[in-house]
């Protein structure tokens, strides 16, 4: 996907930090690290001098005025600006990671969305060894809802790591999420693909599509091992069609291995995009 830009009002974030009541999920666990849902007013792995507010400011900091700042897209569609009611409901997630062979931390900030767009999302990486720093940043949301997947890490290699997230957007029958799998290479946020499934109750069956990763063999990056569980039940419902779904599951695998001359994952298949097809038929 191209990359983009998008805006985020600094003054809408100022709103953010002293005035909303903010809801968490409860923490969930990626493997050894755990998926943090922090308030803003929380401690950073320990360290009794920095807040997830502070980091917060480096990626928009607080001032006076109707100051943007740009972020980067990958994975995620296009947004212009997020608008100020859309931010009632901000979350934010972390997950403590390593890039280079040092430890970072990842913090997801969901905006969820705004009038007539579809997100904004930002995913920041940051270095709190010494005084916080802000490493990159991005926007990865292609939905109303912006995740950690679980497990949000894998350890692709000695010293970096690759983090799953999920968008999601929602109706009555369907939801579509998009996985962005982005690897932390040399402090920088690197799309290696996105995964779009898509779930759907009809009136005579209900088909769900799973998504699971695993690190598989190789040097300096290990393969990325991503299946996709496609389920399909009837529901047993006479809804007067000629045609019935069949009930049963599949499995659409696809290994990402290292390019060394690229410096990149590559598919070994276009199973996904395939998939992405048949799903957009079914919209």
């Amino acid at each position: 996907m191209p990359i983009g830009e998008a805006t985020l009002s600094v003054a809408l974030v100022r709103a953010v930090l002293v005035g909303l009541a903010l809801c968490w999920m409860p923490i969930e666990r990626a493997g050894a690290e755990p998926i943090l849902r922090p308030d803003l007013s929380d401690r950073v792995d320990g360290r009794e001098d920095v807040t997830f507010a502070d980091l917060l400011r480096l990626v928009v900091p607080t001032a006076d005025g109707n100051l943007t700042i740009s972020v980067r897209e990958i994975g995620s569609a296009a947004v212009e600006e997020l608008e100020m009611a859309s931010a009632a409901s901000l979350r934010l997630a972390a997950v403590l990671v390593r890039s280079g062979g040092l430890e970072r931390i990842a913090v997801l900030l969901d905006f969820g969305s705004g009038r007539d767009v579809v997100g904004l999302a930002v995913l920041a990486l940051f270095d709190i060894a010494g005084e916080p720093r802000l490493l990159d940043a991005a926007n990865v949301a292609s939905g109303d809802m912006t995740y950690f997947l679980e497990p949000a890490r894998l350890r692709v290699s000695a010293g970096d790591d690759l983090l799953a997230i999920g968008s999601t957007h929602a109706n009555s029958s369907q939801s579509y999420t998009t996985i962005p799998l982005v690897l932390l290479r040399d402090d920088r946020l690197e799309l290696v693909d996105t995964i779009f499934v898509f779930n759907e109750r009809a009136c005579e069956y209900d088909q769900t599509q799973r998504v699971t990763l695993d690190q598989g063999t190789g040097e300096p990056y290990s393969d990325i091992v991503a299946t996709v569980i496609v389920q399909t039940k009837i529901t047993g419902e006479d809804c007067g069609r000629a045609e019935v779904a069949e009930a049963g599951s599949r499995t659409i695998t696809v290994k990402y291995r290292w390019d060394a001359a690229a410096k990149r994952y590559v598919p070994e298949s276009d199973a996904f995009d395939q998939l992405a097809r048949d799903n957009e038929e079914r919209f």
